[in-house]
């Protein structure tokens, strides 16, 4: 049903970015449908399944060790070589006495051979060969499949970060908009005071300086949207100039609601880059116990059927021939024991790698952890910064009509509240991507994580 759903804004979605002039109709994209495109979409995460695949038909590839193995083959040669005549008059049953004369056996005539024949084997016992080499290769077909569903929370946490930029990014331009507004709006006051004498003109220059700079702030931020939005939509597989609408206002900090002992906890049993390490341990296990298997022997059976004839379709000679074999290697210059050497050196490192994965996971659950809470403290500190600021610009706005203020004082209050706004919204921000990092980092960062549910915006 969810499948169905992003589905069904995908095709929305298309058939409003191609429609043209009705573009202004374009729905509005929310960060659950955001996700949901960017996992339909996004190269990179193909890239990752498509290499999943390759893991499981390597599976395959293992498990045909299993069956007999069958050839047909379909051959034609010509020669007057003795013995190769000789020998295929025989096989196509077409000897006579008279091939006894001594110079037709010296000297033969040229002769036709179309064999074709089927040769069959089966691998009796092969010391657990064929069985290692499948449990190796389903172990590495399963890390493939979580390091795929690690990708895809990886991209979910650039989905987020990427969405909620586009977000900051649009209010950062209508907060500088707005300041741009208001000094617009202290120039054409203080024109209409310098002209009548109430202040000097430096005043003037002072509150045109202060406008330029507001508007270059725009500039600039119209710039950081656009930028904002070609991020989203690569994140999205989405071309530039196709994006849709992102609308939404960032929620308000909350309190953590489990400690930090339950993430990790939650990390260790979900994560899944830990699984896929697991996995590969355990297929490195596999292998090494495959490089001890190539020590013992292979026992198989075999058998072929051939018809040999002069023309297709003529007179021809039918043959078969089965029979058993055992290989078993006793020297190889010591091939096989460096084979066994290199195979327990990448279980060593395997068992390595998953303990240090292991203790950076639980790092990054905490880091993560810190980063939310301090997220929050800023974001609680510059909303009060916000409150102050819009408190001071308000009194010194009064103060300066009553001439008790410069007008670099009232210009200073104006930039301190646009600045308190601007960091506002970059910690409101990091709080939200913060969120979506603990979630990753704990494994939990699908499409039924809390943080897509509550969708982040309000």
């Amino acid at each position: 049903m969810k499948k169905s759903v992003g589905t069904g804004f995908l095709v929305l979605f298309l058939a409003c970015a191609w429609a043209g002039p009705v573009r202004a109709q374009q729905p509005s994209l929310t960060l659950r449908q955001a996700v949901e495109l960017a996992l339909q979409r996004n190269p990179q995460l193909r890239a990752s399944e498509a290499q999943a695949k390759v893991s499981r038909a390597r599976v395959d590839q293992a498990r045909s060790g299993w069956f007999p193995r069958l050839d047909v083959s379909q051959g034609f040669t010509r020669g007057n070589n003795p013995i190769y005549v000789f020998g295929s008059l025989l096989t196509q049953r077409q000897f006579t006495a008279e091939n006894f004369n001594l110079s037709r056996l010296n000297a033969p005539t040229p002769l036709d051979n179309f064999q074709t024949r089927i040769d069959g084997q089966v691998s009796v016992f092969d010391s657990g060969r064929t069985y290692l080499r499948e449990k190796g290769a389903r172990k590495m077909a399963t890390a493939a499949d979580y390091q795929t569903d690690q990708a895809r929370q990886d991209l979910i946490l650039h989905v987020v970060r990427a969405y909620y930029g586009v977000i900051v990014a649009q209010e950062d331009l209508q907060a500088a908009q707005r300041a741009l507004s208001t000094a617009e709006s202290n120039e054409a006051r203080v024109r209409t005071m310098e002209k009548a004498g109430l202040v000097v003109t430096s005043d003037l220059l002072s509150a045109e300086v202060f406008r330029a700079q507001m508007k270059d702030r725009v500039i600039r931020a119209k710039n950081a949207v656009e930028l904002a939005r070609l991020s989203l939509g690569r994140e999205l597989g989405l071309a530039p100039g196709t994006m849709p609408l992102v609308s939404g206002k960032l929620a308000q900090p909350m309190a953590p609601v489990r400690d930090i002992a339950a993430w990790e906890k939650m990390a260790l049993a979900n994560r899944p880059l830990l699984h896929a390490a697991q996995m590969e341990l355990q297929a490195a296990k596999a292998n090494r116990s495959l490089a001890k298997a190539d020590f013992g022997p292979q026992i198989g059976l075999y058998a072929d059927l051939e018809r040999d004839a002069e023309a297709l379709g003529g007179p021809s000679g039918t043959n078969w021939t089965a029979g058993a074999r055992l290989d078993w290697n006793v020297f190889s210059g010591g091939a096989k024991r460096a084979q066994l050497a290199a195979a327990s050196a990448r279980k060593v490192e395997a068992e390595n790698q998953l303990e240090w994965l292991r203790s950076g996971i639980e790092l990054q659950v905490r880091q993560a952890y810190l980063d939310a809470q301090a997220a929050a403290q800023r974001a609680a500190a510059a909303r009060d910064s916000v409150n102050q600021a819009a408190e001071s610009l308000r009194i010194i706005q009064n103060r300066y009509q009553a001439g008790l203020v410069t007008i670099t004082e009232l210009l200073r209050a104006q930039t301190a509240q646009l600045d308190a706004r601007t960091g506002y919204l970059a910690a409101l921000h990091d709080w939200q991507v913060s969120r979506a990092q603990l979630e990753r980092a704990a494994g939990r960062l699908t499409l039924q994580s809390d943080l897509l549910s509550q969708g982040g915006t309000q």
